[in-house]
């Protein structure tokens, strides 16, 4: 830039010297007057322009190798907040993690599965689960409704499905520990509201079934309606959902206190630094007598790049509830795989 301005000021003087000697040579004393006069007016502005102009222009295409390129989704085209992120119906995306976990460990088995159903409680002391297992979870949503009603209200279905493989169990043909399938409905609701340090951006009004899809006494399941609310601080979301249990018969319920347990409200943190996730999960029973001890159950997961949208996966928890048969069980392990879809 320098250099051009410099070769415009030699041009200019170049210039300026070659009118001067015309001046001179002019013999009538008022013309060669007239002539160093208009020679000692300023330069206009336009003189630069043409020179200027085409700099601005080159200047303001170039970029820096390692400027950083945004791709992550953001949360409002996660969610479809916007009238720009809407996306239509039944298109197929992510909504929980989608990961294979061929290597998981957990500190204890429980080979006894109960609850306080006499109905429910297993007394299976012949089988003997491996510490070792392998874990997937499948996990999908779509829109079933958009702009409900003529309003920005959308209505979504999902279903996830986790699994738990005692793949490495040969003598015992390798079998499945437990499967829990999950199906929910809900309507989202975009807000604006809060300052931008932690802004509330929608909230979600749904009901959601789970079961192990087993017979007693290793039946478990609940129904749950729920309310959600999704936040944003710049990168970080934070998903809180509270819930309350829809009852059931006594005689037939083969979980009566899971609430006590898996907890009454969940908190989900999700942090994506550049190609990296982190996650964050907290549920809570939200007892604090003496009666009913207070328990959660903590979940933590990193997601890592390897190619494309292939990530590593490492995920880690600790407390109540792993899975609806270990509901009332207290453990705590660490697992290790790959994430098959980014699902920020």
């Amino acid at each position: 830039m320098k250099a051009i301005l410099s070769l415009a000021a030699l041009l200019a003087a170049s210039a300026h010297a070659n009118d001067l000697a015309t001046c001179q040579q002019i013999a009538d004393n008022q013309n060669r007057l007239a002539c160093y006069d208009q020679l000692a007016q300023p330069l206009a502005p336009m003189a630069v322009a043409p020179i200027a102009a085409p700099v601005a222009l080159v200047a303001a295409t170039i970029t820096t190798p390692d400027q950083p390129v945004a791709t992550a989704e953001t949360f409002s085209q996660r969610w479809e907040l916007s009238a720009q992120d809407k996306d239509g119906v039944f298109n197929i995306k992510p909504y929980q993690p989608v990961y294979i976990l061929p290597v998981s460990w957990r500190k204890k088995v429980n080979n006894d599965p109960c609850s306080p159903n006499p109905l429910n409680c297993s007394h299976r002391g012949d089988q003997d689960y491996g510490k070792v297992e392998a874990k997937f979870q499948l996990s999908f949503k779509t829109k079933l409704v958009q702009d409900a009603f003529g309003s920005d209200v959308d209505v979504w279905g999902a279903y996830t499905q986790q699994s738990y493989w005692q793949a490495y169990d040969s003598q015992n043909s390798s079998p499945f520990r437990e499967t829990d399938y999950q199906p929910e409905l809900w309507a989202t609701f975009p807000v604006q509201a809060g300052p931008e340090w932690l802004k509330l951006r929608m909230i979600n009004l749904g009901a959601m079934h789970q079961s192990n899809g087993q017979t007693n006494p290793l039946s478990r399941s609940w129904n749950r309606l729920y309310a959600s609310f999704g936040l944003t601080s710049g990168d970080l979301s934070v998903l809180i959902k509270p819930w309350w249990r829809v009852p059931e018969p006594a005689s037939t319920d083969n979980n009566p206190d899971i609430s006590d347990y898996v907890g009454r409200v969940e908190t989900v943190v999700v942090y994506p630094w550049q190609n990296h996730v982190f996650s964050l999960t907290w549920r809570n029973n939200l007892k604090f007598s003496s009666n009913t001890p207070n328990r959660s159950n903590f979940q933590l997961e990193w997601a890592f790049p390897i190619t494309g949208k292939l990530h590593g996966y490492v995920q880690a928890f600790n407390g109540w509830g792993d899975s609806l048969q270990n509901y009332n069980f207290h453990n705590s392990g660490a697992a290790i795989g790959v994430s098959l879809v980014d699902w920020r």
